[in-house]
């Protein structure tokens, strides 16, 4: 550490205000172990502070704002644990945090419809249904019935991640190839059960390339062509299935507009 000989020294009292934080904040960083005053008076317990002092409130503030608490933030902070689990969990809740960021913005502007990114998938398991498509209005009864299906089989549902579909054809579609009909899985997530069962599946965790689509069901075909121009114009390989997300519609929202309803393809690729 670099720092000079006459070191300006607070009291609690002035230190707690230049944080933002209470006396008692103080104290309880300090008996976790993260942070140390400069100086304890030994006479009468007086605690007194530097700038030093304050970088680290700044470090723990930060950590606690990650929801972690004081014991882990000491543990993280100076290393005294493995930090590899908290670090990939972390990962998934950014990874979340950008794909609702996105959805929301796209949502709340009006002279946006698309917009292409890419995106961190976690790993993440379902009870997946087949079935032959030959409607919106059936595959919407079909999701319906699959989530139904998976509650009534005992699983529990995973709400942090959506529900998505795959296609036979991976929705390329075209003016000559119709979106259906087509043999259509519903997935939806669940937590991963201890026992096998034929309709649970497991994704592995990927990188995707994303497209994001606000309207009605019209709007559907478009992002799908838009969507394999923009995989083709990038030269992106695909290295896994698609995904289709209706985020928000008549399944997922059935009180929204229909020019406020909201898709995601998505498609594991390699970059």
């Amino acid at each position: 550490m670099i720092f000079t000989q006459d070191r300006q020294l607070f009291t609690i009292h002035e230190f707690s205000r230049a944080c933002g934080v209470s006396r008692a904040t103080l104290l309880r960083m300090e008996e976790c172990g993260f942070l140390t005053p400069y100086r304890i008076d030994p006479e009468n317990g007086y605690r007194y502070y530097d700038a030093y002092n304050a970088a680290e409130v700044g470090q723990f503030q930060l950590l606690q704002s990650l929801g972690l608490s004081r014991s882990e933030i000491t543990d993280f902070y100076y290393q005294k644990v493995d930090n590899r689990d908290f670090l990939k969990q972390q990962r998934i809740k950014l990874s979340q945090i950008q794909r609702i960021l996105e959805e929301l913005e796209l949502r709340n502007d009006p002279s946006q419809q698309f917009s292409f990114s890419f995106v961190d998938l976690p790993e993440i398991t379902c009870y997946c249904m087949e079935k032959e498509i030959t409607s919106m209005e059936e595959s919407e009864t079909f999701f319906y019935t699959t989530h139904t299906e998976s509650i009534k089989a005992g699983f529990q549902m995973m709400g942090t991640e959506p529900l998505f579909g795959l296609s036979e054809n991976d929705f390329h579609i075209s003016e000559k190839t119709p979106m259906i009909p087509a043999k259509t899985t519903a997935c939806i997530p669940i937590v991963a059960p201890d026992h096998e069962d034929s309709h649970v599946v497991t994704f592995p965790v990927t990188k995707a390339f994303s497209g994001l689509a606000k309207g009605d069901y019209s709007i559907i075909w478009e992002l799908c062509v838009r969507f394999w121009k923009e995989m083709k114009k990038r030269k992106l390989k695909a290295i896994g299935r698609a995904r289709f997300v209706g985020l928000v519609a008549p399944y997922t929202g059935k009180h929204i507009s229909q020019d406020q309803f909201c898709y995601r393809l998505v498609v594991p690729v390699d970059y």
